[in-house]
């Protein structure tokens, strides 16, 4: 199968910027893909401006220069410039090489993933060419130009529609759409898209790299451990509060990640008293072994966090929010603890873990040799949807 493969970001050793975990899926998508017998080729955004091409452990990269004000994923812009930008995105045509590749590589399928600056006018190139088109939800870029329907310090719930009718419209191509969790799909059904498609989801797998790690029954102080982005909607500002309620000597929370030294002195401003542990950068293998609990405490509607199902596959029970797909992966009480969001929800649940650490290592025996996807499914479950949708193209013709 020939398949056609676009994505905003993909991290090579030419260009390794990486953003997200969307960019990271695509990549090892494409080369499991490839390892399978498949051939692939990516189309992403070259920041550089360049066009150019890489080939990458059997996968052909395509480079493509972004015709906007500037390239996607800078932040230092003015606020008029960012609106005219998202104008331009919603409403502009795809690179003229978009349609020479794809005319090259005459794919049987196309798959999208995020495609913040090569614009929802590539599924009308792709349908001009009775090419099948299938996406692949990883955020809310359809519906809220900054991706997250997140906004200030709260979720906003609300879709911005100003921005984002072109690609709506556009939308209406797409013979298949896949989430990674069911609230991220329903949230775009919801709003009007996708309405003529098939729906299916198709939930995130662990790092193969991340490994069952033995962990005896926590002593005082329990650790809990967050990694990942500290961005507002991340929820960290609310843990660190909720830490802060604990009996003192009760608690040591670890932070991992690059965390600019203005943000680590808000943090600790919030919890004066609170053992904050900033780690830096380290793998999610070494920092996993080194806690009892995992927190997810996002206050938007996190899609498919990675650092859940890494967790857990770690053997490190989790305590997660409410929002987005995080519900859908925890089963509440045996592998974690659904939290209702804000300080007050997870200072109570943390609480109880602090009075009866027990329940920290039944969880964690429960996780221990529990079955669960890997990637060669989320693979197989990606070529059972193409096969499923290339017979339209053969009826379009």
């Amino acid at each position: 199968m020939r398949i056609a493969l676009f994505s905003a970001l993909y991290p090579t050793p030419k260009h390794p910027k990486i953003v997200g975990g969307a960019e990271v899926f695509a990549r090892q998508f494409a080369e499991a893909l490839v390892a399978g017998g498949d051939e692939v080729m990516v189309l992403c955004n070259s920041l550089e401006g360049r066009r150019e091409s890489e080939f990458v452990n059997g996968v052909r990269i395509e480079f493509i220069p972004v015709r906007n004000l500037f390239p996607p994923f800078q932040e230092k812009q003015n606020p008029a410039a960012r609106v005219l930008w998202h104008v331009i995105d919603d409403w502009g045509r795809a690179h003229s090489d978009v349609t020479k590749l794809l005319d090259d590589f005459r794919p049987d399928v196309v798959n999208s993933n995020t495609i913040n600056g090569l614009t929802a006018d590539i599924w009308r190139v792709a349908k001009s060419k009775k090419i099948p088109t299938v996406h692949t939800l990883h955020d809310y870029y359809l519906t809220c130009p900054r991706c997250s329907r997140f906004h200030g310090e709260n979720s906003c719930g609300m879709a911005c529609t100003a921005l984002t009718v072109g690609r709506r419209r556009r939308a209406k191509m797409v013979d298949a759409v896949v989430s990674v969790s069911q609230r991220t799909l329903d949230l775009h059904l919801e709003d009007g898209l996708f309405a003529g498609a098939a729906h299916h989801v198709v939930r995130n797998v662990p790092n193969p790299a991340i490994a069952f790690s033995q962990r005896p029954l926590p002593e005082m102080p329990l650790r809990i451990g967050y990694l990942g982005r500290f961005s507002p909607e991340k929820g960290v500002g609310l843990l660190v509060e909720a830490v802060a309620r604990q009996k003192p000597g009760t608690v040591t929370l670890a932070l991992a990640g690059n965390v600019p030294e203005d943000e680590k002195a808000r943090l600790r401003a919030l919890a004066p008293n609170a053992d904050l542990d900033f780690v830096g950068f380290v793998s999610p293998s070494e920092f996993y072994a080194t806690v009892d609990v995992v927190a997810i405490p996002s206050i938007w509607e996190e899609p498919g966090a990675l650092a859940l199902v890494d967790a857990l596959a770690a053997g490190r029970p989790v305590l997660g929010s409410r929002f987005g797909g995080i519900p859908e992966v925890i089963e509440h009480g045996v592998t974690g603890w659904v939290v209702p969001p804000g300080a007050d929800g997870f200072a109570k649940a943390i609480g109880a873990l602090v009075e009866d650490p027990a329940r920290v290592l039944t969880a964690h025996e429960n996780l221990r040799d529990r079955p669960g996807r890997v990637f060669a499914d989320v693979v197989r479950e990606y070529r059972a949807i193409y096969r499923s949708v290339m017979p339209l193209a053969v009826e379009a013709t």
